[in-house]
């Protein structure tokens, strides 16, 4: 798991952004009502976690840095008797202190008495705060909140906002981050394994989907986003998650899917027969996403602007199907591809990043071409997570069936039906 001298590491990166005369917040978030009496389970703000470790809600991260010093405090809520006996839930700042390294830790009603810019406000003109924000155009988070406040209060102060850096310091991974990524990679082969031991006609699409869950609870992983199990007509919906339709002899079914662990995401998308064996057209069309991911996969390597990865995948695939009568110019794709081909992959399955800049080394990200035809109920999408190595790329997933030799092979072997 991550160590408490890596987020040290990151708070140490994050203070040399502030300038001097400045104090800088992150907060973990707040817990989200599901319905009734319910509660959706807490995951903290990624930018927070990357920085403290600390997995718990309505924490703030502040860092003031005046006459060249840095200061870190860390606020927290903490659990009284009954989120004990209800919850299991408890800690003290003092324990806290010792498992985030971080020296001074306060609980959140001493939180706002000791802004800075409130208690000495010659000293602190410039204000930073992660303003990430997944929830919408019009409505504001708890970070938006305060800066608004903060605005309110003293107008004069010059705003920032440090997600667009946190951003970049999460692009490239250390050595603790990757192996949370191998890790995830591991599971979810074992749970595609799962499913591909199991897959057969008459079944219905979220009993399939039950034996990758199956896998990744045996083994205390998350999922890192709900599962894709599409089948027929349904793999040409980007983001079908009704998983709700009988599997039909002679289809495919087109799973999106991946374990996390640690926080740190997998993500893998596989199209496969329900029959275990593809027909000649469906071998043909697989075969072009394929094409289009393997050439995509051979350029990755550091220097390779990662934007043109997904012009390559999109040049293969179309040179391919004006080869087998599909098509008769490039641009005609766009009937059949409409997606992006990949993205950077961390604390979110979909990570944040800056797209249009080379590899780097320990980058991490994944390569996803997909070919999607209505009149055919075919959709096809192939998805890989890869690591950027010294002088190319190691393929995370690679241990998944890939080939349509693989995939048949697979579950000619291994079917339990």
């Amino acid at each position: 798991m991550i160590t408490k001298e890596f987020h040290k590491l990151k708070r140490s990166l994050y203070s040399d952004l502030l300038e001097d005369g400045s104090v800088g917040f992150v907060f973990s978030g707040r817990e989200r009502e599901d319905r009734g009496d319910l509660m959706h389970r807490f995951t903290p703000n990624a930018n927070f976690y990357y920085l403290t470790g600390f997995t718990q809600p309505k924490a703030v991260l502040m860092v003031t840095k005046t006459a060249g010093k840095v200061r870190e405090e860390l606020f927290i809520d903490h659990p009284d008797e009954k989120a004990k006996r209800w919850l299991g839930l408890f800690y003290t700042k003092e324990s806290v202190q010792e498992d985030t390294g971080i020296e001074n830790v306060e609980y959140l009603e001493k939180f706002e008495e000791a802004l800075p810019f409130l208690r000495h406000p010659d000293r602190v003109r410039h204000v930073y705060i992660d303003l990430e924000n997944w929830e919408g155009t019009f409505s504001m988070n708890e970070a938006q909140r305060f800066a608004a406040r903060v605005l309110k209060y003293n107008p004069t102060l010059q705003m920032h906002n440090s997600f667009h850096h946190l951003a970049l310091m999460r692009q490239v991974k250390s050595a603790e981050e990757i192996a949370l990524h191998r890790k995830a990679c591991d599971i979810t082969t074992k749970g595609v394994e799962n499913i591909l031991a199991h897959l057969h006609p008459d079944m219905y699409e979220y009993e399939i989907e039950a034996y990758f869950d199956y896998t990744l609870r045996s083994m205390n992983a998350r999922h890192a986003f709900p599962t894709i199990a599409a089948s027929g007509i349904n793999a040409c919906c980007m983001h079908y998650e009704d998983n709700n339709q009988k599997l039909q002899d002679g289809d495919m079914i087109l799973f999106d899917l991946g374990a996390e662990w640690g926080y740190y995401a997998s993500d893998v998308s596989r199209t496969f027969p329900v029959n275990g064996r593809f027909t000649q057209q469906q071998k043909e069309l697989y075969n072009v996403v394929l094409k289009g991911l393997d050439a995509a996969i051979a350029a990755s390597k550091p220097g390779q602007p990662k934007e043109e990865l997904q012009e390559l995948s999109k040049s293969v695939m179309a040179d391919e199907l004006i080869r087998l009568g599909y098509m008769k110019k490039p641009d005609e794709i766009s009937k059949y591809y409409f997606h992006g081909s990949g993205h950077y992959i961390g604390l979110y399955a979909h990570d944040v990043g800056e797209n249009d800049v080379p590899l780097e080394e320990n980058m991490m990200f994944t390569l996803e071409p997909g070919l999607y035809f209505d009149d055919l109920k075919l959709g096809i999408r192939i998805e890989d997570t890869l690591l950027v190595t010294r002088d190319g790329c190691e393929v995370l997933s690679g241990g998944i069936p890939k080939t349509v030799e693989e995939i048949e092979e697979f579950m000619a072997r291994h079917n339990l039906r």
